[in-house]
């Protein structure tokens, strides 16, 4: 009987192949785990957005006829007119000056981040709906752009405040 030395063919290639599983199965946790780290980013500039908007809204409520009823990245507002003194600006006015600085801050942001969101405002007595979605950034195409609903590769946030 002769002493063995050193490892088989079989036994290098079976440790091997429970390497390969082992290593398949770390690399699908990390590419789960960045896409939930995408989500997580988008919905926390979805909630900032949104409540930066309603706190827009408690400054001046006319701000909401100036919005009208859904905002995109692409809306085209209202210009923005000049009020610097010795002319006024009514609240309207003021409107779309707050509508077109706050968009700026919404057109970076969801540039960088959010990917086709869509924000609509509803007028519920004293206080306002806003909803929001966005495309999934694991969403393999894109999907309707027009709704603020939660749909297959969108994501969606509901945020009501007002009353003030």
């Amino acid at each position: 009987m002769r002493l063995q030395h050193g490892f088989s063919l079989v036994e290098v290639l079976v440790t091997l192949l429970i390497l390969k599983v082992a290593l398949l199965g770390l690399l699908a946790a990390q590419t789960m785990s960045l896409r939930q780290l995408q989500d997580a980013i988008q919905r926390t500039q979805a909630v900032a957005l949104s409540h930066s908007l309603l706190s827009e809204l408690q400054a001046n409520r006319q701000l909401a006829n100036v919005i009208g009823q859904q905002l995109t990245i692409s809306s085209e507002l209202p210009p923005a007119p000049d009020c610097t003194p010795p002319s006024q600006c009514n609240l309207m006015q003021i409107g779309a000056n707050q509508l077109n600085n706050w968009f700026g801050s919404f057109q970076s942001t969801a540039g960088g981040n959010i990917s086709n969101p869509t924000m609509c405002l509803q007028s519920q007595g004293p206080s306002f709906l806003l909803q929001m979605s966005w495309q999934q950034r694991s969403a393999q195409s894109p999907q309707d752009t027009a709704s603020c609903y939660a749909a297959t590769g969108r994501s969606a946030l509901a945020v009501e405040g007002g009353g003030w």
